[in-house]
């Protein structure tokens, strides 16, 4: 049950994250500040978890390579995710970053021979549908966009 709790938990954040992310954008701040804040204060509520369960702070020789790029990676994303509101729509922007984790998961399955059960079989089949969808819905909103600005010749 608890697991289902911190599922709860981390899907609101993500969503406070979001809006926060747009309202941010209205606000006209800069992403790289919105950034170095997000990250500077997730550092720091981390390390004072970290802390209290009286845990070190040392990561293993052999993690230490993955954390670096990790960070670097959930640096990169997220600053392209706030640059990338600008441009276009937050609810692509999360759909796409939702959909990301399907890399990891099919990797995980061919990788580490993960048995696919019904429930992550329909989650790759959204997964699959939720791209075609997304690729579908930019050919129709470039076609609208083409018809208004009258690139297309009209049949009489």
């Amino acid at each position: 049950m608890s697991g289902y709790l911190f599922l709860t938990l981390t899907v609101l954040c993500f969503c406070g994250l979001g809006v926060l992310h747009k309202v941010a954008d209205f606000q006209k701040c800069r992403p790289s500040a919105i950034n170095a804040y997000l990250f500077f204060w997730a550092g720091l509520l981390i390390t004072v978890y970290a802390l209290s369960l009286d845990s070190s702070l040392r990561v293993p020789r052999a993690a230490t390579g993955v954390a670096i790029f990790c960070g670097l990676s959930a640096s990169v994303a997220i600053l392209s995710f706030q640059i990338g509101i600008r441009f276009g729509k937050i609810s692509t922007s999360w759909l796409v970053i939702n959909l990301s984790t399907a890399v990891p998961t099919v990797l995980s399955i061919l990788l580490y021979r993960e048995h696919v059960g019904l429930r992550r079989g329909f989650a790759l089949i959204a997964i699959v549908l939720s791209l075609v969808f997304l690729w579908k819905d930019k050919q129709l909103e470039l076609a609208g966009k083409r018809k208004l600005e009258g690139h297309y010749d009209t049949e009489e």
